[in-house]
């Protein structure tokens, strides 16, 4: 069993607490820390039973392991000082939140071959393990993705690319390792003073088409990816749960078995038979740290076309 302690427990921090709770076989939670107090905390009976500690190095202290599911500037001080102290670390996406950052905790975890995992939980979706065998063993030519949802105060400080487009930037980048060629973005801001809708049109060196669109100002929520291959293509749903897939030559459409799962769960059963086994997650620190760089290029641009535009429309 591992002995877990949890840092941050803001709206995403009370969903892991939650699912933590319910893998009693493999987690023990020792405890809970946050900025704020207690008190001033909305939380649940459930939550307000765990021991809540006074202070971050004595919660590193009594654990093996932390979940790092702060506010994205903090993660990068405290995933170190957990790595220092020999802890296992799961830290939620993104990453960090500059790419020296990222890149000083990569090549950290590397030199004290720490455990560290990220948390792009769409890896886990069952959809993807429904698809699994069709798009491992055959090459990418073509990945569209669509991500779509409502505007929310909680993630608006930060860009769309880094709160919602990063999870398909994950998905696209653990299909290939061909280096980037050329990145075209679309992007405009209504609600927050970042990006709020980004399209993104990457090309890859090894000829892989990528177009990406991500929005948090949209009356509709979707989650889906279409990725072509050279004799079929495969259409998921992930947020209906439902997978396809039809051959190019047009001769028919085969839904897919997806077993439904908890992907949240799922993600963290990896990170205790990864840990167990002695070997990494499979989202390591170079994922994140790669999905990390490619989401700040395009954010970049993003940012610099609405300050382009936003000054034009002043003149």
């Amino acid at each position: 069993m591992i002995r877990i302690g949890i840092v941050g427990i803001g709206y995403l921090g009370r969903i892991h607490v939650s699912v933590l709770q319910e893998l009693t076989a493999q987690f023990e939670i020792v405890g809970i820390y946050d900025h704020k107090p207690i008190d001033g905390l909305e939380t649940s009976a459930a939550l307000q039973a765990l021991p809540f500690f006074e202070s971050y190095q004595a919660l590193i202290g009594a654990v093996d392991a932390v979940a790092v599911i702060a506010s994205t500037p903090a993660h990068f001080l405290l995933a170190k000082e957990a790595l220092l102290a020999g802890k296992a670390v799961f830290i939620e996406k993104p990453m960090c939140a500059t790419l020296k950052e990222a890149q000083e905790l990569h090549e950290f975890a590397l030199q004290q071959q720490s455990f560290l995992q990220v948390g792009h939980v769409e890896r886990f979706n069952p959809v993807l393990a429904a698809a699994s065998s069709y798009i491992t063993s055959h090459k990418l030519l073509a990945y569209d993705s669509c991500r779509t949802a409502s505007f929310q105060q909680r993630g608006s400080e930060v860009s769309v690319v880094l709160d919602l487009m990063i999870h398909d930037l994950d998905l696209l980048l653990a299909h290939t390792s061909s280096k980037v060629l050329a990145i075209e973005v679309v992007a405009k801001s209504k609600k927050s003073s970042f990006s709020d809708e980004v399209e993104a049109s990457i090309a890859f060196e090894d000829g892989l088409k990528a177009k990406l669109f991500a929005s948090r100002i949209s009356d509709q929520r979707q989650r889906t990816l279409r990725l072509q291959m050279p004799k079929h293509t495969i259409a998921l749903d992930l947020l209906e749960k439902t997978a396809s897939v039809q051959l190019n030559s047009g001769s028919g459409t085969e839904a897919l078995k997806v077993i439904p799962s908890n992907a949240l769960q799922t993600q963290w059963l990896d990170f205790a038979s990864a840990y167990h086994a002695g070997h990494a997650p499979r989202v390591g620190a170079e994922a994140g740290l790669r999905a990390l760089e490619l989401a700040l290029e395009i954010d970049a641009r993003a940012q610099a076309q609405i300050a382009q535009n936003s000054k034009h429309f002043i003149q």
